[in-house]
């Protein structure tokens, strides 16, 4: 994972934080293990985090483009260093209390040249947490964006803060 730089004037451009905090977003759970059907590589994280998370009552909050609250909301996404020919998007809000599980994303080990972007919304707080491997990103600031191009990347983010935790997460394959 790679820092890239500052985009905080997209975010005050796009008014994304004044949109996020007027939406509940879709409530998506911690442990989808029918996701990582089919991949032997996702099987043994599967087995991994069956013990712990396998009771399904924990979610968090996404939105993406077919999210009720993104369908009336325009906004351009933010121009990265890399393109490619599909694009898909979402934002995560983790309210305190929330988290996903340590994970790789599935759907990235069944693509060609993926790319994927994490932006931070807001500068971070005692209690924001990302995790990826075996590092740990703090003092964030609202706007950072880091890449990746790993698709074996463990990462996993939490909030046992006071308040809302906000990124965006976009991910570019061919």
């Amino acid at each position: 994972m790679q820092y890239i730089g500052n985009y905080l004037d997209w975010i005050n451009e796009q008014h994304i934080i004044e949109h996020l905090t007027d939406c509940q977003g879709d409530r998506t759970p911690v442990w989808q293990p029918d996701r990582w059907s089919g991949n032997p590589t996702l099987e043994k994280f599967k087995e991994m985090a069956r013990p712990g998370y396998s009771n399904n009552t924990r979610f968090f909050h996404q939105m993406n483009p077919n999210s009720k609250e993104m369908q009336d909301f325009k906004f351009t996404l933010p121009n990265v260093p890399e393109n490619r020919t599909n694009v898909n998007w979402w934002f995560v809000m983790l309210y305190p209390g929330e988290f996903q599980a340590m994970h790789i994303d599935p759907q990235l080990t069944e693509v060609k040249n993926f790319v994927r972007y994490t932006m931070f919304l807001q500068d971070w707080e005692p209690g924001h947490i990302f995790v990826w491997d075996d590092k740990y990103i703090s003092d964030y600031k609202a706007g950072d964006m880091y890449e990746w191009n790993d698709p074996m990347t463990v990462h996993g983010p939490a909030n046992i803060g006071y308040n809302t935790r906000y990124t965006l997460q976009i991910t570019m394959y061919d």
